[in-house]
């Protein structure tokens, strides 16, 4: 801006850059389930919406769902990948997915003279493809009518993930685009002239563009580019839709927007009568959206579980800019099903495509939620691949990874990958188990040192597994995994207090409360696995039931990283402090800059400080670590100096008799 006369112009530049203190909890699990999206990281907050979306909780599909249940008591967000084996070692990943078909039923269009068909099962990468495809005309195999061998009946398909376990059915009806009630009524408006004949002749309308108080009507404003009219509701009733409109334009000199409309046949307009013109994003005055119901069939009831309003076969926008195109409307929305449109058959006859066929209770049928034979071996590897969905943190937010039972004596490949990513991110902390099958001392001991044999702080394992009632099974003495129950935990306190004690290890669960241990340690081989072989123990305590009785990481190395709590802070902090940090890529390397990174980390540290995260710190960030060499390489050094908070895990009472007698002069030291 060139200044030409002198005062003062203010300007605020906002690098105040705070790091907020998100402390929430998530957790990431791979298993298997009885239905839901194949080989995807799939949101849920709570045991109701994963029941919604993988099925009843059944031990035959594994811990990790239970797992997930016990969790979600004091964590809200939760990512889960549904795998299903396909007993082959050398299967591909898309291979992998062929016994997760999806059922599908094929909506014809509205003046196709078949009957209504269910189409195929096909499978999730097949509609993935196909959907990538149809542009090239290459998915017209989605939309045959195998009865005819023509596609160009078929006006979209519906697919839903394995029919077989949830009887979903669709259903399609006209919902007339001068009926929609999404439009605005921007204003009464009146016809021109009082009478209007044959098709040649046009009736002119107006509109007011300005209010009495000359203020511009933010409908009209906002959609003068590219609106079209449509004429809905006047007070004579055999007039209503008998008008096609021709052409609009805005006269702002003269605040009135005029509406030209042919008509077709005769008809007497009595003077002053008020159309209600509405305004809209719709491509074709006149034509039809259509409603997409989902249902599913319980017993001999049917519920409505979704409702898709105003959808259509094209690209198109309602007032308020929201596509219409059914497939932007359901897609990612719908928690049930896909629609996919058939794209040759619009490219083949676009006038004729209005609506397709109103259908009623259409069964989405043909999937299957996929076969779980195999061998135990080969089902791990494809648990395994699966934990790669969670390698880029930037789409998956998780902090636990969640073990949900998947080892044995001799397989521990699972937990393995689990400690890969965990390393790989450096945002999370991985909770093992114990085999179920490995209770004696000597033989968790073996297992641990042998084949376990990890070295890393980003993980714990503990042991035994908890007895329980599984209350959605009606089961007594169903062995649940422990890792449920520490993240149960974890999620309840912050990273820097350690999730055991009477205090904050207190094991519970409403789905599958504890009721007993598959093995009781005394002290003595408590200490051997806590101390000699960093496994963390459950143990029984009389006044408080099933208590975590431990906090050690799976470093060998004694240092303050071989505690939980420590590590899950260091963790934390870093994960914050690096994402705070991008923030100043690509800023100048000045002294300012420096001193504005310095002052952003210390506010945040210190939050930590004064909640006892950590006792001090330091953060430097200036010309002692970033030297003209530094700066000429582009780079910034920023080092933090963290003091960790320790627990007291040994508390040592020492208790002196003494005579009637004796003097005893106490004196205090510290070491």
């Amino acid at each position: 801006m060139q200044y030409k006369f002198p005062g003062v112009f203010p300007k605020i530049t906002d690098e105040s850059g705070i790091i907020v203190n998100n402390m929430s909890t998530s957790c990431g699990y791979v298993g298997l389930a009885e239905y839901g999206p194949v080989l995807t990281p799939t949101y849920v907050s709570n045991l109701r919406e994963f029941s919604a979306k993988f099925g009843t909780l059944n031990s035959k599909y594994g811990y990790a769902g239970y797992s997930l249940a016990v969790a979600a008591e004091t964590i809200n967000d939760h990512y889960f990948v549904r795998v299903v084996p396909t007993g082959d070692p050398e299967a591909s990943e898309a291979e992998r997915k062929n016994d997760a078909k999806w059922g599908s039923a094929v909506i014809l269009r509205e003046d196709a003279e078949v009957a209504q068909h269910a189409g195929k099962a096909y499978y999730y990468e097949q509609i993935t493809k196909a959907a990538n495809a149809r542009d090239n005309n290459q998915a017209s195999g989605l939309f045959i009518n195998e009865a005819e061998e023509k596609d160009m009946d078929s006006a979209m398909i519906v697919v839903a993930n394995d029919p077989n376990n949830r009887k979903f059915f669709v259903s399609t009806a006209d919902s007339t685009i001068n009926e929609n009630r999404a439009y605005a009524v921007v204003a009464a408006t009146q016809f021109n002239e009082e009478s209007g004949e044959d098709a040649k002749t046009t009736v002119t309308m107006t509109v007011e563009y300005k209010d009495e108080n000359g203020v511009e009507n933010e409908i009209l404003q906002n959609m003068y580019d590219n609106a079209d009219i449509v004429v809905s509701k006047m007070k004579v009733e055999e007039l209503n839709g008998r008008f096609k409109l021709e052409d609009y334009a805005i006269n702002k000199e003269e605040n009135i927007m005029t509406l030209t409309y042919s008509v077709e046949g005769t008809y007497d307009i009595p003077s002053n009568v008020d159309a209600n013109a509405r305004i809209g994003l719709y491509p074709e005055p006149n034509q039809r959206t259509f409603s997409l119901t989902v249902m599913e069939k319980v017993g001999r009831i049917m519920n409505v579980l979704e409702e898709f309003n105003y959808c259509t076969l094209y690209y198109a926008k309602d007032n308020f800019g929201e596509s219409t195109y059914v497939e932007d409307v359901v897609n990612g929305s719908s928690n049930y099903i896909q629609v996919f449109v058939n794209n040759n058959y619009m490219d083949a006859d676009p006038d004729a495509i209005v609506i397709p066929a109103n259908v009623s209770a259409v069964e989405v049928a043909g999937g299957q939620s996929g076969s779980y034979q195999g061998r135990v071996d080969v089902m791990y590897d494809d648990l395994i691949k699966a934990w790669d969905l969670f390698k880029d943190r930037t789409q998956v937010n998780v902090t636990l990874l969640m073990n949900s039972g998947y080892v044995t004596k001799n397989n521990v490949s699972y937990q393995k990958k689990m400690l890969d990513i965990a390393e790989y991110r450096r945002d999370c902390f991985a909770l093992l188990d114990a085999p179920l099958t490995e209770v004696e001392v000597e033989d968790l001991a073996d297992w641990r040192k042998n084949t376990l044999a990890a070295n890393t702080y980003r993980g714990a394992v503990s042991a035994p597994w908890i007895k329980t009632y599984d209350s959605v099974q009606g089961r007594a003495n169903f062995a649940m995994c422990p890792s449920a129950y520490i993240a149960k935990l974890m999620g309840a306190n912050n990273p820097w207090i350690a999730p055991a004690g009477l205090n904050r290890g207190v094991l519970s669960a409403a789905t599958v409360s504890p009721t007993g241990l598959t093995k009781y340690y005394n002290d003595i081989e408590g200490g051997n696995l806590y101390t000699d072989n960093q496994i963390n123990c459950i143990i029984r305590n009389p006044a408080a039931g099933y208590v975590n009785w431990g906090q050690r990481t799976l470093q060998q190395k004694p240092s303050a990283l071989d505690r939980i709590n420590v590590a899950r802070t260091v963790i934390y902090i870093e994960t914050m402090l690096r994402d705070a940090a991008k923030w100043h890529v690509f800023n100048n390397n000045t002294s300012y800059e420096r001193m504005q990174i310095t002052l952003q980390f210390s506010t945040f540290l210190d939050t930590i400080l004064s909640s006892d995260g950590i006792q001090r710190y330091s953060v430097i960030c200036d010309e002692s670590n970033n030297t003209p060499d530094v700066i000429a390489n582009n780079q910034m050094r920023i080092d933090i100096y963290l003091w960790p908070t320790y627990t007291a895990e040994f508390i040592l009472l020492s208790t002196s008799v003494q005579g009637a007698d004796t003097s005893v002069t106490v004196t205090t030291s510290q070491a």
